[in-house]
């Protein structure tokens, strides 16, 4: 009987491992594999202003919940804009705005590639900077309706991703609120010491140091708000038991996650620089299978943008090559 009931729990352990290597395999191949990028763009070396978008969520207030960058197009009075969202590796327009766009007298025509649907082009403002854009991809049963008399509140119709990024030299103030598009550095970055990074699947993945310990955190700017999320036992490591928890649901495309965030000075190093978290968080669900789980990920956390609140942020995923410029 005791033999039975030991090959029982043998089997069941076994295969718990071939369940979560097969898992972690699939987690890892659908963050990171190749990813077809269609856009394509033309653009004026203009600065980019964008907006920090405040929303309550749960009873709390979030002043820095998105990055928005305000858009136009010609004719249409309407304000809009789109969210900018380095952890999306594809930009959006969404279905539902698509609609309403034609509804109100656009001729927007769209194409099918690989099954999925892009819109052929689409020309706009980003701020004041001129974007002739080809195959936009569609978001399906996603975004607003409006009609031609919504013209007073802003409307977020589409997301900025990493595609936009691809080939490209961004630089990110964030002190200053605006972001900068380059086909080649300037003079002005020659002199300036930039570090690897990897760019695999259109993911940004820093190298940090914490604790003396290396990670790859992904830069994820849709996760405006926070500062690094991570798993509970380095939460708990990398906060002060004496502050309190901040806890709400937070949104994430179409479904919400049970957030637990606390503020912090703990210090990292990236790059060139030593920031401060600022404020770290985890997602509380499966926190039994994370310490299991992580390990094998390639993800050593989630970045978010309140660490570099106060710096210069430049992506350079020709080279794959970075630098942080500390204010």
């Amino acid at each position: 009987m005791k033999k039975k009931i030991g090959y029982t729990l043998l089997t069941i352990l076994v295969l718990i491992i071939i369940i979560g290597g097969i898992g972690i395999r699939k987690f890892n191949h659908t963050i990171f594999k190749d990813k077809p990028n269609y856009l394509s763009y033309t653009f004026e070396t203009k600065p980019i202003h964008f907006d920090w978008a405040g929303d309550s969520i749960g009873g709390y207030f979030e002043a820095q919940a998105a990055m928005i960058i305000p858009l136009k197009i010609k004719g249409v009075a309407h304000q809009f804009y789109m969210q900018f969202d380095t952890g999306s590796p594809h930009s959006y327009i969404y279905e539902n705005d698509l609609n309403s766009l034609r509804a109100i007298g656009l001729d927007i025509k769209e194409v099918i590639k690989d099954e999925e649907r892009y819109v052929e082009h689409l020309d706009v403002l980003l701020d004041e900077n001129h974007i002739k854009a080809s195959m936009i991809k569609i978001y399906p049963n996603y975004g607003h309706t409006f009609d031609k008399n919504d013209t007073i509140s802003r409307i977020g119709i589409g997301t900025i991703g990493s595609d936009f990024m691809a080939n490209r030299i961004t630089t990110i103030d964030f002190k200053n609120q605006t972001l900068q598009l380059y086909r080649k550095r300037p003079e002005w970055m020659n002199t300036l010491k930039f570090k690897p990074f990897n760019f695999t699947g259109r993911r940004f993945m820093l190298p940090v140091t914490l604790d003396d310990t290396d990670y790859e955190f992904l830069y994820d700017s849709g996760c405006s708000a926070f500062g690094l999320i991570t798993i509970k036992s380095r939460f708990n490591s990398y906060t002060d038991d004496s502050i309190e928890d901040i806890n709400y649901d937070a949104k994430s495309w179409e479904s919400s996650l049970p957030i637990r965030s606390k503020t912090t000075d703990k210090q990292f190093s990236i790059g060139n620089a030593y920031l401060e978290l600022k404020r770290v968080s985890y997602v509380d669900m499966y926190t039994a299978m994370q310490p299991l789980i992580t390990p094998f990920t390639r993800i050593g956390g989630w970045l978010g943008n309140q660490p570099f609140n106060e710096s210069t942020l430049i992506l350079d995923t020709i080279s794959e090559e970075f630098i942080i410029i500390e204010k």
